[in-house]
């Protein structure tokens, strides 16, 4: 019990490192205790707003938007990287727009958004899908790619059409590569949700970290940001937990 304890400890060592080093700037008193207050004051705050309605009520809106997004990303990207790497044809379309898309912000097409679709969820959405959709399709792209040609060349000989070759073949080959564009997509999900909930919004975790900040109380916004983290956290771990299960192979 006491050795698993202790490799949890060596496996965030950076955090707990993170932790002492601000809590001596804290106790010193290097910093100003109203912009650097104590990590102590920090967690109780986060503790009092986790067991509040205040935020439940705004995660549960912020995670409809980034999981529905995410989703639709998830949908639509999957197969369209796999036909990109299957079709030459399609490949030829996606390249150009991918290669102009990717360097632009999204989030600064977001006022277009709010004008097309008001400033509900819908746009937010829209947004989340379009940040979604460049990591998943690219490292499903050049994950089959990598797919290993006799695999392909086997299931032909068999007989298997395009539907099947997707499903047998080419979906479970490429696995590991879609795990890991979901797991670059997921936290930008998350990012872009809280973003635009921050510039147009009254409920929502972004919304809840605006709130707290017109306080003007350093240890609320820490308090927010924390929470925000770990939630990020727990949702990385839980994507590590389907991968493990419907890739135990890899």
């Amino acid at each position: 019990m006491i050795k698993k304890i202790w490799n949890k400890v060596v496996d965030y060592q950076s955090i707990f490192i993170l932790l002492i080093v601000w809590e001596v700037i804290a106790a010193l008193g290097i910093m100003p205790e109203r912009l650097f207050p104590s990590m102590f004051v920090v967690i109780g705050v986060a503790y009092d707003l986790a067991i509040s309605p205040l935020l439940w009520d705004n995660l549960s809106v912020t995670m409809v938007r980034v999981l529905s997004g995410f989703t639709i990303a998830a949908v639509i990207g999957v197969p369209l990287g796999i036909m990109m790497s299957r079709f030459n044809v399609m490949n030829k379309l996606m390249q150009p727009m991918l290669s102009i898309g990717y360097p632009i912000p999204r989030v600064a097409l977001y006022p277009i958004l709010v004008f097309m679709l008001g400033i509900g969820s819908g746009s937010k959405i829209f947004l989340i899908v379009l940040e979604c959709l460049f990591p998943i399709i690219i490292n499903t792209y050049y994950g089959a790619l990598r797919v290993n040609h006799i695999y392909v060349w086997a299931s032909q000989n068999m007989g298997a059409n395009h539907f099947n070759m997707f499903w047998k073949v080419l979906l479970p080959a490429t696995a590991p590569s879609i795990f890991t564009g979901l797991r670059i997509a997921l936290p930008l999900a998350l990012i872009i949700s809280i973003l635009t909930e921050m510039i147009s919004s009254t409920e929502g975790m972004g919304y809840l970290l605006s709130f707290m900040s017109s306080s003007l109380v350093q240890e609320n916004v820490l308090a927010s940001v924390m929470l925000i983290a770990i939630i990020g956290y727990l949702m990385s771990v839980i994507l590590d937990i389907i991968q493990k299960k419907f890739i135990y192979w890899h």
